[in-house]
């Protein structure tokens, strides 16, 4: 994958309004993550952020603070109002499972009915405007769901917009003084750092696209 070439899709996408065809991006976008995250359990030593704003190098970060710019996140509803609901047969979603046992409880329990929210257990965050889901906690389970594309939850919606009003892109540069495999960067103005999760970086990119189109996926 070329993530260059991905954000030339997403333009061409944004410029012609074609929604639809950018909610497939995205979702083509998220697969590495998902994979990726899905087998954290074969590997303990590794870890991924569960939070989209958690990729962002800190001194990017303190940056865009000083810009008064932080991600948004509503506040949660009041009583009788209808919470977001996160849709796993619907939405992209990701989850972080990674504890093999739990993993092999898990696969084996949901696989034989339906998925079910547990409203102790399951936390989410769905990232606007990519309209995203990140499971925070229930993670084993809601892997589980997201493999068999079924359950709802009640997940907070946390809008990256601020960011992007404040200046932050991602760009992808060749480092050193040789040629070699280009890596994202997280810029605001002249300040530019290194991201080390570049799955997480491509759907900032992303994001970026449709905030500056004006689009909310």
């Amino acid at each position: 994958m070329v993530p260059k070439e991905v954000i030339r899709m997403a333009e061409r996408l944004a410029g012609k309004g074609e929604v639809g065809g950018l909610r497939l991006l995205v979702r083509m976008a998220l697969l590495p993550l998902q994979a990726q995250a899905a087998f954290l359990w074969t590997d303990q030593s590794k870890g991924l952020p569960h939070r989209l704003e958690e990729a962002i190098p800190a001194e990017v970060m303190r940056a865009l603070e000083e810009r008064r710019a932080k991600p948004l996140y509503l506040e949660p509803v009041r009583d009788g109002e209808t919470p977001f609901l996160l849709d796993l047969g619907r939405h992209p979603a990701v989850s972080f499972p990674w504890n093999p046992d739990r993993v092999a409880h898990t696969l084996a329990w949901i696989g034989e009915q339906e998925w079910r929210y547990d409203p102790l257990n399951h936390r989410a965050h769905f990232y606007r405007p990519l309209g995203v889901g990140f499971f925070h906690n229930g993670l084993h389970s809601g892997m589980a769901g997201i493999l068999k594309g079924e359950g709802r939850l009640p997940a907070t919606e946390v809008d990256l917009a601020p960011l992007y009003a404040a200046g932050l892109r991602v760009e992808w540069r060749t480092e050193g003084l040789f040629r070699g495999e280009e890596k994202p960067f997280a810029v605001v103005g002249e300040l530019a750092r290194p991201m080390n999760h570049p799955h997480h970086a491509l759907l900032l990119a992303l994001g970026e696209v449709l905030h500056r189109h004006g689009i909310s996926l």
